[in-house]
């Protein structure tokens, strides 16, 4: 009786073992992406043209064990439904498709191979990342047409590739901030005086082109997740960094900007060390604003005091693992 009870649980036991030696999960095919189906990859304003990727996986708990082809096509639908489900009908904030001028896509198939290590492949993307704008979302939706063999997840079928841009002083992927500190003065004409103080503040910069930069003037700032084309109008400037890394200004909209000072007091540096890199902007410049409900048709009528500036942005970016 013990031996017929022992050989039981033996047999058992090898039945347990043989069920976990085959497929736990049935073979899927999917896109990778995040919960809104985007995919994001950040392009080098640098470059005349930089490569993201898409990936292509296979879900399962073994390895294929033949080459599988994925074949993918544009989804005309996948942009309008993101806009609808995630911004109704507020037209400014509706992500667009990127012009097929902007990029291009060697071959729409990949192949997952037998005999690598991972079950997924990459479907290269070229970018020409110069000329969009930081405030718009771009994006190339695609979706699996066939497969070669097994199924698709039909939860992961598309996929809206999302282009962030980056210079090497700021990106669009997270906040670039530059902590800032420096002088402001003016002359307050109500009251008849010269107004001078300091101030520290967290200055947002994004990428413009390849050597430039835009932020606010001054003691101006918003709020990165609200900020409005009225604000960008009315206090954005674009601070370019030359070769010899002085620096530039340029108006973004109606606010009027001049440089003081030289180059001694308007240029970029930076120090590199082992464990971190740290860039620095010395301003110096004057500027003013429109007044609310004029249109600079009046001249200096139409525009608020000067206010003279200097100051100095810092940002210091950990190179620990990199």
């Amino acid at each position: 009786m013990y031996l017929l009870f022992a050989a039981t649980i033996s047999l058992t036991a090898c039945h347990e073992d043989d069920q976990f030696k085959g497929e736990l999960y049935k073979k899927v095919i999917y896109v990778l992406s995040d919960d809104n189906l985007l995919m994001s990859e950040e392009h080098d304003l640098n470059m005349e043209e930089s490569v993201g990727h898409v990936s292509i996986g296979c879900g399962g708990t073994e390895h294929i064990q033949h080459d599988v082809t994925v074949e993918l096509e544009y989804d005309e639908e996948a942009v309008p439904e993101y806009n609808r489900l995630n911004f109704d009908i507020d037209e400014s904030k509706f992500a667009h498709e990127l012009d097929p001028a902007r990029y291009r896509i060697p071959s729409m198939s990949v192949t997952l191979k037998a005999e690598s290590e991972d079950n997924y492949a990459t479907l290269p993307i070229y970018i020409k990342a110069e000329g969009l704008s930081p405030d718009s979302t771009y994006l190339i939706p695609l979706r699996i047409k066939s497969v070669s063999d097994y199924e698709v997840n039909p939860d992961k079928t598309s996929v809206m590739y999302r282009v962030y841009l980056k210079n090497d002083y700021a990106t669009q992927a997270s906040t670039t901030i530059y902590r800032t500190r420096g002088t402001e003065s003016y002359y307050n004409a109500s009251e008849d005086r010269d107004v001078y103080g300091t101030f520290t503040l967290s200055r947002y910069v994004v990428p413009l082109t390849k050597n430039s930069i835009r932020c606010f003037a001054g003691m101006n700032t918003y709020d990165p997740a609200n900020l409005t084309k009225e604000e960008i109008e009315k206090c954005a400037m674009q601070v370019i960094v030359n070769e010899d890394y002085t620096l530039s200004y340029q108006p973004i909209g109606t606010i009027q900007i001049e440089m003081l000072g030289g180059a001694d007091a308007n240029s970029y540096g930076e120090v590199v060390t082992s464990l971190n890199k740290t860039q620095t902007f010395y301003l110096n410049y004057r500027y003013r604003l429109l007044k609310d409900g004029c249109d600079g048709s009046n001249g200096d009528a139409d525009y608020e005091e000067w206010h003279t500036i200097e100051e100095v942005m810092t940002r210091t970016e950990s190179l620990m693992g990199i």
